[in-house]
């Protein structure tokens, strides 16, 4: 049971951790471009505008982009011995090479 709410939890900082890295960037850069614009609007308009293109740029940029980082990261640090999502060998031997028939 404790190895099963490790996991879990473990999962759920991973996937918290990839949604901030996706939205903290979007957020600084939108800002830092149109933070200026935006005082232009009344406060509840400003941030319905803001949410609405972060939420877009998040959901179809960002955070795809920050899901390939982290598979890559995670295959190319992945713990020796783990086993690979490849189909095991069968009874765990490998392929038997066959020779071509004889004409004797």
């Amino acid at each position: 049971m404790y190895r099963q709410l490790k996991h879990s939890l473990m999962s759920r900082l991973k996937k918290t951790t990839r949604i901030w890295l996706a939205v903290y960037p979007t957020v600084l850069v939108f800002l830092t471009i149109f933070g200026d614009a935006l005082k232009e609007f009344p406060f509840p308009l400003g941030v319905l505008v803001s949410t609405l293109v972060v939420v877009i740029i998040v959901s179809n940029v960002t955070d795809p982009l920050v899901g390939k980082v982290f598979y890559h990261l995670r295959r190319t640090f992945r713990k020796p011995g783990l086993r690979s999502n490849a189909a095991p060998l069968v009874n765990n031997t490998a392929p038997v090479k066959r020779s071509a028939p004889s004409d004797n």
